[in-house]
């Protein structure tokens, strides 16, 4: 992923920037969308692919997982310094599917 604050990339499971020392978990998290499965993994793959911090929130509970339905809503979280650029490619990829 890439660092919201220098571009430069984040590696490994760090949440610190080695270039510029942001601290990624100090981020202001906000949320990007609300979708239901499948989407979430287009959307976590394009995202990713991009280098965007992300957080997906699932409300499912591991002894009855439900894809159905409010409890199947999956949340998608971007720090606030890459939601316009986040949400420009969700838009373009909204342009692209219709």
């Amino acid at each position: 992923m890439n660092c919201p604050q220098c571009e430069q990339m984040i590696e490994g499971p760090d949440a610190v920037c080695k270039y510029c020392g942001y601290d990624l978990s100090s981020s202001t998290w906000v949320l990007l969308t609300s979708v239901y499965p499948p989407n979430d993994l287009i959307i976590e793959s394009l995202l990713n692919s991009y280098g965007i911090p992300y957080k997906i929130l699932r409300r499912e509970v591991s002894q009855m997982p439900v894809t159905v339905g409010p409890m199947a809503e999956v949340r998608v979280m971007v720090p606030q310094q890459v939601l316009d650029q986040a949400k420009a490619l969700l838009q373009e990829l909204d342009d692209q599917s219709e």
